[in-house]
């Protein structure tokens, strides 16, 4: 009875989308196609099943870096993917505040902030806020050219750079319940 039990949960886990738009708040610039986009590779990114649908994502020197964990080309990044869902982990995006960070002739920075909520099997839940970049390669060059925001995979992410986690320690001590309203992520904290 136990097994099946625990086998329901981890098939319902793997249904559940790795993120939540409630308190995404884009910021002047930020055109509409990056939401969709933005879904599309943090799902990839959270769903254990998925391997070449996210490192597709990536050309072959793409990188994706936690902290001081850099992860360069597919293999690097899904072995990286894999420790980031070990144990049954389950991750859901919070983002927040989301803007712009850098435009060149070839590429677009976007950084969003917010949360995460990690979820073992068993229940214990808990959350770690984060500012993350995601540099977006273009088809056509020139300041003004759109970034290639397609939903499926085409080698278009050159870096997905989580350069801020508070705490640092998964699980953390800031439980999940803690933070149910809706709020805006501010320097640390999340305000009314």
């Amino acid at each position: 009875m136990y097994a099946q039990a625990l086998i329901s949960l981890v098939l319902a886990t793997r249904i559940v989308a790795a993120i939540e738009f409630a308190d995404y708040d884009p910021q002047p610039g930020v055109q509409a196609e990056f939401k969709p986009f933005f879904e599309a590779l943090v799902n990839a990114a959270e769903d254990p099943d998925v391997t070449m649908g996210y490192t597709d994502y990536f050309p072959a020197d793409g990188l994706q870096t936690t902290l001081s964990l850099h992860c360069v080309g597919a293999a690097g990044i899904q072995k990286c993917k894999d420790g980031f869902l070990a144990d049954g982990r389950q991750l859901v995006h919070w983002p927040n505040i989301t803007f712009i960070a850098g435009n060149n002739e070839t590429a677009t920075v976007y950084e969003a902030q917010g949360r995460i909520k990690n979820t073992y099997i068993g229940g214990n839940c808990s959350q770690i806020y984060y500012k993350t970049q995601y540099t977006v390669l273009k088809t056509e060059k020139g300041v003004d050219a759109a970034p290639n925001l397609n939903t499926t995979a085409q080698q278009q992410v050159y870096w997905y750079h989580d350069y801020y986690i508070n705490p640092t320690t998964v699980p953390s001590n800031i439980p999940c319940d803690s933070r149910t309203k809706k709020r805006r992520f501010v320097e640390q904290e999340w305000m009314a």
